[in-house]
């Protein structure tokens, strides 16, 4: 297999353009796996600017379908793991990170924060301990808000610095899997994590809000009315309900879509709307 690969990408080059619809058919049906070697002959240079601009376009393929494949196959698990879907979108912009590296640096803030996680500890110090490892030992920042290059969860884990929801969302997953009951909330233009407890009748009861874009401050209910009229956002109860993953992860497409705008990169505006839309489906 590797030879036919071999002498199908030597083809790339042809200026016939059937030939190379044919050679590119060919390829694609390697899917994702194909996208590491095709990186190598791209970073080396080995043909011409035809070459690499093809090598480039068809990288560009692979990588939208598998990411496109893998966020369909989220959507429809039960699980929906939030970390999951962080890795699968860090892929819209660094197709050829290794995601294993990035878990494991994941799971090394879970860890430093369950050694100092006990039973005895109060919701605000089990918070106050989150607050501690993410902010001071790892020394993450927030930064404004479609800020290039802090709007995945490589850039953020890689630069120490991430957008609110980017934030949000590791916060959010490193509190789950650690069955913290923090959930986020629709509030519009930020990320904020409600603490929730079932109250006596069975309903769930919001105990206070968590704000991981500002270092995980402490809010109550009239601190987050402030925020939305800092924000000029009118009350609406809406604000408070529980925002689905795939709500959230809707929301971080829009926030690579306002990016992609950005730079005026309108092929993946067009991939990304794709997705956003498999999100609303």
């Amino acid at each position: 297999m590797q030879g036919e690969v071999s002498a199908l990408i030597q083809l790339i080059e042809d200026p016939d353009e059937e030939i190379f619809a044919q050679v590119r058919t060919e390829l694609t049906r390697y899917g994702e796996a194909l996208i590491p070697q095709l990186e190598h002959y791209w970073e080396y240079n080995v043909y011409g600017p035809l070459f690499n601009k093809r090598i480039e376009s068809l990288i560009l393929e692979l990588n939208h379908k598998a990411v496109y494949k893998r966020l369909r196959e989220w959507k429809e698990s039960p699980e929906q793991d939030l970390l999951e879907a962080l890795l699968i979108l860090n892929r819209v912009n660094h197709p050829s990170v290794k995601e294993q590296e990035l878990k494991a640096q994941v799971l090394k803030i879970r860890q430093d924060i369950w050694l100092e996680l006990n039973d005895f500890l109060t919701a605000i110090e089990a918070v106050n301990v989150f607050n501690t490892i993410l902010f001071k030992v790892y020394a993450l920042e927030g930064v404004a808000h479609v800020s290039q290059g802090h709007n995945t969860l490589g850039e953020l884990l890689n630069t120490r610095r991430g957008e609110p929801l980017i934030v949000g969302a590791l916060y959010s997953w490193l509190a789950e899997s650690l069955e913290i009951n923090l959930r986020a909330i629709n509030v519009p233009g930020d990320c904020l994590l409600a603490y929730q407890e079932d109250d006596l009748e069975g309903d769930i009861e919001t105990l206070f809000y968590v704000h991981p874009h500002q270092h995980g401050a402490i809010l109550s209910r009239e601190d987050v009315i402030d925020l939305l009229h800092e924000k000029q956002y009118p009350l609406d109860e809406r604000f408070f309900h529980n925002c689905t993953k795939e709500e959230w992860v809707g929301r971080m497409i829009n926030l690579l879509i306002n990016q992609a705008i950005a730079i005026k990169d309108n092929n993946k505006v067009s991939e990304l709307r794709a997705l956003q839309s498999l999100m609303m489906e």
